[in-house]
């Protein structure tokens, strides 16, 4: 089971703005990309992170649990990044 950064990304750019449309301008992507994708990987995992017929979309319940371990991994992977990021701006 492969699960991308950008899938994660894309998660989270939904849970916070209730919109794959929305989701898409953050993320500078399509929508039909951040909607594939959130689908993509709703059906590696087995569930569904996005209560699609409420507007603003609601995270689920167990999509409340994927959205904050996206988070947590989106964050461990910048603090991996970061020190490379500025090393690179001061040379």
């Amino acid at each position: 089971m492969l699960i991308t950064l950008r899938q994660l990304q894309y998660v989270i750019a939904v849970a916070d703005s209730g919109s794959f449309s929305k989701a898409a301008d953050i993320c500078y992507a399509e929508q039909s990309t951040i909607s594939q994708q959130v689908k993509v990987l709703e059906d590696r995992l087995g569930t569904v992170i996005f209560n699609r017929s409420n507007y603003p979309l609601k995270v689920t319940a167990e999509g409340e649990v994927i959205v904050q371990q996206a988070r947590e991994i989106v964050d461990k992977v910048d603090d991996l990044i970061k020190p490379f990021k500025e090393r690179s701006k001061n040379t």
